[in-house]
């Protein structure tokens, strides 16, 4: 399989990095150092257990890239780049390819379906966790599982992503109805992302510290109260001590939003914890915790101007 990652963040690294020994990768970057550093000596991936691995992945800057050659685009870009990357999936993908999200948050999948089409474009979730240590060197914080969507017409397509994530080492499942993993994932992310960008911890302190595990478990009770307004499941029987337990096991990781705050770049806060509050005004459900973690965050973003560097 041709498979262009679009995104050179930690997560997409990742998957390239595992991706790279089974399938004909090019790692799609906007990050020069990044390139720079890959080309130069390879992506150097740190696994939980502490083992370090460099992988030669081929990398580009988008516009570099052969076009019209991919079999499969994997997206996993921050959610306001996502439109950006559709189209840059429209430019790599042959005109059977099929681009598959695995982002944060909400909306992310029918704005990639508007640019290729719903029928070339799926979603799945993982809770894979990496972070990037400097350019050309990203951690593997944490395994976990990863769900695809797998609709009646896509399914055969799916089902080959799916058997070559699990060839990489990526435990990787078929899901019918994708809604339930989606906001579980949510329901974590609510949790646990803001209040790491807020605290410049990772996710660990979450955890430990008695005032930030109460502000994460309410936080993900109100996403959780959210979904069940919507008659919609979780994977999970009690929202709170699941986030916990997240928290604990990726203690070391360096969350998405917490590293965008510390680069000074567009966190995904809308999609998360914002998301969170559209829905639950919508359906009358409270959501005061997660209101003020979006302000926070969104008053951090405001401030990037203002900031000194030493």
């Amino acid at each position: 399989m041709r498979v262009a990652v679009i995104g050179g963040g930690a997560l997409g690294s990742l998957f390239a990095a595992r991706l790279t020994p089974r399938a004909a990768v090019w790692l799609l970057s906007g990050w020069p150092a990044h390139q720079a550093a890959i080309r130069q000596a390879g992506l150097r991936l740190t696994h939980p257990d502490g083992r370090v691995e460099t992988v030669s992945v081929r990398v580009a800057a988008p516009e570099a890239a052969p076009a019209l050659w991919a079999d499969l685009a994997l997206i996993l870009v921050k959610s306001p780049q996502t439109e950006a990357a559709a189209h840059k999936a429209a430019r790599s993908l042959k005109a059977d390819g099929l681009a598959l999200t695995l982002q944060n948050g909400l909306g992310n999948l029918e704005t990639i379906a508007a640019v290729l089409g719903e029928d070339r474009a799926a979603q799945g979730v993982t809770a894979q966790g990496a972070t990037i240590l400097a350019p050309g060197s990203i951690y593997h914080a944490g395994a976990g599982p990863t769900w695809l969507a797998a609709p009646a017409g896509l399914r055969p397509a799916v089902a080959e992503i799916a058997g070559l994530f699990n060839a990489a080492g990526f435990e990787t499942a078929l899901a019918d109805n994708l809604t339930e993993m989606v906001w579980g994932k949510l329901v974590v992310n609510a949790g646990i992302n803001a209040l790491t960008a807020i605290l410049g911890r990772p996710n660990g302190f979450l955890a430990e510290d008695e005032s930030a595990r109460a502000l994460m478990r309410e936080a993900a009770q109100e996403a959780a109260a959210v979904a069940q307004a919507q008659d919609i499941g979780l994977p999970f029987n009690y929202p709170p001590a699941h986030v916990e337990q997240v928290a604990r096991a990726t203690a070391p990781n360096i969350s998405s939003m917490l590293a965008d705050v510390r680069r000074r770049v567009p966190t995904e806060v809308a999609v998360i914890n914002g998301a969170v509050v559209r829905a639950g005004r919508r359906l009358g459900v409270p959501t005061p915790v997660n209101n003020t973690l979006l302000r926070l965050v969104q008053a951090i973003e405001a401030g990037y101007a203002d900031t000194i560097n030493p």
